[in-house]
């Protein structure tokens, strides 16, 4: 995902705490989504790709959260974990990483929006850019687990 498409700073404060919102919630909406979810072969395994996806860039997230704080640029790309392959399991390490990021960006006010670094994988970022790639990513993978459980009749 290139956050090249976004602008690098909100145009506001009000429009900055509704995607500082937004960002906080998927957690909570993806938790409600596999609550009461069966899911079994394809669907499970469909659903498991997609939560992996989201650990994978929220993992990205944190590295260039950190290199933004310290001003200093991203010279590698970050680790990727071994994950299993049970949904709820991908779910569970995504939803901390998440509250860890969200906690960095939130507690910071709105020093964050000077936050920019240079990274490998993305050129030059800013983290309003990166938490609105997040939130299209969320939105995405929402629907693709929504879509997944209900074609199962689990949804």
């Amino acid at each position: 995902m290139s956050v090249s498409l976004y602008p690098a700073v909100p145009p506001s404060e009000v429009e900055w705490e509704e995607l500082l919102v937004r960002y906080e919630l998927t957690p909570r909406a993806l938790r409600a989504v596999l609550d009461d979810a069966e899911m079994d072969g394809g669907v499970r395994e469909r659903v498991g790709d997609l939560l992996r996806a989201l650990v994978v860039h929220e993992l990205q997230a944190t590295e260039l959260f950190a290199a933004m704080r310290d001003a200093r640029p991203v010279l590698q790309a970050p680790r990727i974990e071994v994950m299993a392959a049970d949904p709820r399991a991908a779910y569970a390490r995504f939803a901390a990483l998440r509250g860890r990021n969200f906690a960095a960006v939130q507690r910071r006010g709105l020093e964050v929006w000077g936050w920019r670094t240079e990274a490998p994988m993305w050129g030059s970022v800013t983290a309003h850019q990166l938490i609105l790639a997040s939130t299209a990513l969320d939105a995405e993978t929402l629907a693709g687990v929504r879509e997944a459980l209900r074609g199962a009749g689990a949804c």
